[in-house]
């Protein structure tokens, strides 16, 4: 009990770091950004959370620097002659401190793909998977056009069972390069893969031998996917449901068999039994976030098989009846988890959305509030969080947001041109057509086609002209 309860100091202790990393980052105070990163990283080593914060807070203070010429090749020397220094230390067994030093190398460059190859055999050699995907995350965020690199994070993906996270990285490779039969391949089977919940991910992020517990039951649930066909149904079905209820009596308390069973039910949309199945395993083990994750979207496939099936009778009065109630379950269901799972930001972040979907624009704001300390939510967080002061008549609030979202961003992504365009629209609304064209001009020159940029830009030039 005593160490559990020393782990949960530390755990709390390293997320007030990341808040004042964060804080300082704000401020373009980088060095103190990091100092303050590393020293949650040394209370909690296998967090992934703070490792992403860690590399993307690398990256932004490399690229405002603007190191180049001999500075950066000196640099890069200096870190490669580190490197047998992190072989020697792997071999004598200090793991901690090869990753350490590790991460002193890649401070040289952090976008090197010479370095950061050397960075991820280091982690893998090193027992931190944790280290080496949330680097190649913002390695692939700071660099998306680098396909190798995503393809190497599709495939890492595939090797720990994070089969979501592998398609995506798989269909962003195979968009860039359409007629690769290799690309489209893993692209199918990742898919065909994809059938566990993401959320697995999620409720292990961040804790000491969670990526390692989540490696070992991906493994174990797609043993059991090797024993089955992809999609089960008729004869097999039954023979199958069979089989993995024989399973279960025999390890009762074994996860991954109710959720085998779950998705042979699912695929034959035999919802109420799959609910009765993840219930089952909700009683075996009560605090895992993944099953009533599992639990709640499968009850909302329910509601959304109804709807079609009331639709497809002509009976359109209850389908709409039945929709609403689906929204209201899916609203209380996600308030229920988000109080189960306080801390989980990502269910923070889901429930901001509803808020905001729902006008209640206060609540939204909360919810953003917090999930912006969430590395992974925290542009989008910013940004949502603008729209609702853009909302309540308070524009000078939602352009702090914006502008903070907006230097982080260093790609025209889709986020990207949502955050200046906004900035533009607000420009626009206070009479600022000069600011509000800069604005536009940035986002039409990336995507005529985005929303009605092509409408606003035309409005601006003629009353600038007049």
């Amino acid at each position: 009990m005593a160490e559990s309860m020393e782990a949960l100091q530390q755990k709390i202790k390293a997320q007030q770091f990341l808040d004042k990393a964060t804080k300082a980052a704000e401020r373009g105070s980088f060095d103190i950004a990091l100092t303050l990163c590393r020293q949650a990283l040394a209370l909690a080593p296998h967090d992934e959370n703070a490792r992403r914060q860690f590399h993307e807070t690398r990256i932004r203070q490399f690229r405002a620097e603007k190191k180049g010429g001999l500075a950066l090749k000196m640099a890069e020397m200096g870190a490669q002659l580190k490197m047998g220094k992190v072989q020697a230390l792997i071999k004598q067994n200090k793991l901690e401190e090869a990753m350490t030093l590790a991460e002193e190398i890649l401070d040289a460059n952090p976008i090197s793909g010479k370095l950061n190859e050397f960075y991820f055999d280091v982690a893998q050699r090193t027992n931190h998977p944790e280290a080496l995907l949330s680097a190649m995350e913002t390695l692939s965020d700071a660099c998306p056009d680098d396909m190798e690199l995503m393809l190497r994070m599709g495939k890492t993906y595939m090797q720990t069972g994070v089969f979501s996270r592998a398609r995506d990285c798989f269909q962003k490779a195979a968009q860039a390069n359409p007629a690769d039969l290799n690309i489209q391949k893993l692209l199918k089977d990742a898919m065909a893969k994809d059938t566990m919940d993401a959320g697995g991910w999620e409720a292990n992020a961040g804790k000491r031998g969670g990526f390692q517990a989540l490696i070992r039951d991906k493994e174990l649930a797609a043993k059991l996917d090797r024993n089955a066909k992809a999609v089960v149904t008729g004869d097999d079905a039954e023979a199958a449901i069979a089989e993995a209820k024989e399973k279960i009596a025999k390890e009762p308390k074994n996860i991954n068999y109710y959720r085998g069973l779950a998705r042979i039910y699912i695929q034959n949309k035999r919802f109420d039994e799959a609910l009765e199945t993840f219930a089952a395993a909700r009683k075996v083990n009560p605090a895992d976030p993944e099953l009533d994750r599992n639990w709640s979207d499968t009850k909302i496939r329910s509601y959304e098989a109804k709807v079609e099936a009331l639709r497809a009778e002509g009976k359109t009065e209850a389908a709409d009846e039945m929709e609403v109630e689906k929204e209201q379950f899916a609203f209380d269901d996600l308030v229920r988890r988000v109080e189960n799972y306080p801390n989980d930001l990502g269910l923070r972040y889901e429930l901001g959305l509803k808020y905001y979907t729902y006008e209640a624009y206060d609540d939204a704001i909360q919810q953003f509030q917090l999930a912006q300390k969430s590395p992974k939510h925290r542009l989008e967080a910013l940004y949502y969080l603008a729209c609702c002061f853009k909302m309540k008549g308070q524009p000078d609030m939602a352009v702090m947001q914006l502008d903070a979202a907006n230097s982080q961003l260093q790609v025209m992504d889709d986020l990207k041109k949502r955050v200046v365009y906004t900035l533009g629209q607000i420009a626009e609304e206070a009479g600022d057509l000069d600011k509000a064209f800069d604005h536009y001009k940035d986002v039409y020159a990336a995507d005529i086609g985005f929303a009605d940029i092509g409408e606003r830009m035309q409005r601006i030039h003629s009353a600038r002209q007049g």
